[in-house]
């Protein structure tokens, strides 16, 4: 899939053999690269099985959809993952991410979040991207403003980001203002 200029980072979507590989977190050597060391974590094996329940809906037999998880691949190693939580819905699509904790901290999960708005640029019906982290995750919060999302809500428990595809905004919310207050 897409590629990291910086880095030698890509995103390889999943089929449903993999995503069931990585739901079971066992990898078939003879056709999966190798996993680093705690990959996968428990938030992608959680993804995985979203993924493999939607499949049906996104289009019956289907073995994969751009719409789903992609792994996160450096120097041909997976450390991590990165998807869609499913299709559009008003043009708005959630992404959600993780990368082991030996790669924290060294740009690897920032590069996968742009890569991803990559490919949603490249997808027909998405015109924003949005995401959510714990109010205490600093490092999750630092990788989407670091690729360009706009924080644009606070909530007790969650901090809301986003971008506008198009224009690379925030779009009209401003942060700390509830959409739903205007």
């Amino acid at each position: 899939m897409g590629q990291d200029a910086g880095m030698a980072l890509e995103l390889r979507l999943c089929d449903r053999g993999t995503a069931q590989r990585v739901m079971f977190r066992r990898r078939d050597p003879a056709v999966d690269p190798p996993w680093a060391d705690e990959y996968p974590l428990e938030g992608d094996t959680r993804a995985v099985a979203a993924y493999v329940s939607q499949l049906p809906r996104l289009g019956g037999d289907t073995t994969s959809n751009s719409f789903g998880y992609y792994q996160v691949v450096e120097d041909g190693v997976v450390v991590g993952g990165i998807g869609f939580h499913g299709p559009p819905k008003g043009h708005v699509v959630e992404v959600g991410y993780g990368v082991v904790p030996a790669v924290r901290g060294r740009g690897v999960a920032t590069a996968a979040l742009r890569l991803m708005l990559e490919v949603a640029r490249g997808l027909e019906g998405v015109g924003r991207v949005v995401g959510r982290t714990d109010t205490t995750n600093v490092a999750s919060q630092r990788v989407m403003m670091a690729a360009g999302m706009y924080l644009v809500t606070q909530r007790a428990d969650f901090w809301h980001y986003e971008i506008d595809l198009e224009d690379g905004s925030g779009s009209a919310r401003q942060a700390g203002v509830d959409p739903g207050s205007r």
